[in-house]
């Protein structure tokens, strides 16, 4: 009797896990990118820093990526941790575009510079995150070392073809992203400074610029130039 009903308790076990089985195999899939390495913000994603799973469609994210042609390539503007499945809302095609509100990529090597100038220094404000302008700096006597005037007067061409990253206004805020509108009757904001992408090897050079001179820029219609120096 005991051998019997061990039996019929195995078999009961069997079907019961076939019939889960069949079940699971049932359910409709869905497929999501999950992240199998830790990936820091403003990392571009590569294929073998992601796979792509088949899960329960129940409980995942609305906001999940679902193939590998949305994800590699892109950059991460959030941590994506290992194992994690990737929100589209945390990569973005331009790095820094979310965190920084740059319009353009900073390139290997490369380094943020904000450049203060007003809109008469600057094309008039005609410009727009992706343009490439010239950068002259002109010796400012009110910037010397006490207010001396040393009769200076010399441009110097500090970058040629150098990329806009993004417009400030004088309160620091992204430019573009926030502009006032006359419906509102709020004050339009004024350009503050132009955010340019700079060889990281000459950032002393521009800082020292800025304590001395004033800055000027031109709008170059053509490509960067490949060292993006004068």
């Amino acid at each position: 009797m005991r051998v019997r009903r061990t039996v019929y308790l195995a078999i009961f076990v069997v079907a019961s896990l076939i019939a889960a089985g069949a079940y699971w195999l049932a359910q409709p899939r869905t497929q999501v990118v999950r992240a199998t390495v830790d990936v820091p913000v403003l990392t571009q994603v590569t294929a073998d820093m992601v796979e792509l799973v088949r899960v329960s469609p129940v409980g995942v994210p609305p906001n999940a990526a679902r193939s590998l042609d949305a994800v590699v390539g892109m950059y991460a503007s959030l941590p994506i941790l290992s194992g994690q499945d990737v929100d589209a809302r945390a990569l973005e095609a331009i790095p820094g575009s979310q965190a920084f509100g740059f319009g353009a990529p900073l390139g290997p090597g490369e380094a943020a510079f904000a450049l203060p100038v007003t809109a008469d220094q600057a094309v008039g404000g005609a410009l727009t995150p992706g343009a490439h302008v010239d950068v002259i700096a002109v010796p400012n006597d009110a910037k010397q070392a006490g207010g001396a005037a040393t009769g200076a007067t010399a441009s110097v061409t500090l970058g040629l073809g150098l990329t806009i990253l993004a417009l400030r206004s004088t309160e620091g805020r992204d430019l573009i992203a926030d502009p006032a509108t006359s419906s509102t009757g709020a004050i339009p904001p004024k350009l503050g400074s132009v955010v340019v992408a700079i060889p990281a090897a000459r950032l002393p050079e521009f800082a020292t610029a800025a304590l001395t001179s004033t800055f000027y820029l031109g709008l170059e219609p053509g490509a960067p130039s490949p060292s993006a120096g004068p």
